[in-house]
């Protein structure tokens, strides 16, 4: 787990030297963003919220939230510290049964 800006980090998978998901933990708010794939958050713990652009987007824990390439973005904690699963990808997500 490594000390960032925002909390803590631990990087959960690489492929192709790339990384492809984090643990992340945010203490406070992260800074504004953006990369040129998919990032999806996955809320384990805590509540507070995604910003998405324009769009302030209410989490807890269950919550998934994707951000599309090149949109700036970034995490704000309520309360107390917001727990969870950055996942970055290539393609939009969609539902499969």
């Amino acid at each position: 787990m490594r000390e960032t800006s925002f909390g803590f980090m631990d990087i959960i998978l690489k492929r192709d030297n790339k990384i492809s998901a984090e643990y992340l933990i945010f203490e406070k708010e992260g800074r504004s963003h953006k990369h040129p794939y998919y990032e999806s958050f996955f809320v384990f713990e805590g509540n507070g919220f995604v910003i998405v652009g324009e769009d302030k987007i209410a989490v807890s824990p269950g919550s998934l939230v994707t951000i599309p390439p090149k949109t700036n973005h970034w995490m704000e904690p309520k309360d107390s510290p917001m727990k969870g699963l950055l996942w970055y990808h290539n393609e939009a997500l969609k539902y499969q049964n």
